[in-house]
């Protein structure tokens, strides 16, 4: 795993363990065009983990940090599972 950190991210709110794993479909042509736009803090988004095609995985943000990618979110009853 390498470290590419990401400028985007926040405080979490609930201060709750991480228990949830969700994974995004970026849509983005390569991984490398993916880690910049994760990565610009004029785009405002981010991922705790982006993972290519070929495996590798970068590190963006501190899962003790809210990484900016879900937006409102809600499983199961469970709301906010981003924060």
């Amino acid at each position: 795993m390498s470290e590419a950190t990401s400028p985007n991210y926040d405080e979490r709110t609930s201060g709750a363990p991480v228990d949830i794993l969700v994974f995004h479909y970026t849509g983005m042509e390569t991984a490398t065009a993916a880690l910049t736009r994760l990565r610009d803090p004029a785009a405002r988004i981010s991922a705790h983990y982006l993972i290519d095609e070929d495996g590798r995985i970068d590190a963006l943000v501190d899962e003790r940090y809210r990484a900016w990618h879900a937006g409102v979110s809600y499983w199961r009853g469970e709301t906010d599972v981003n924060g």
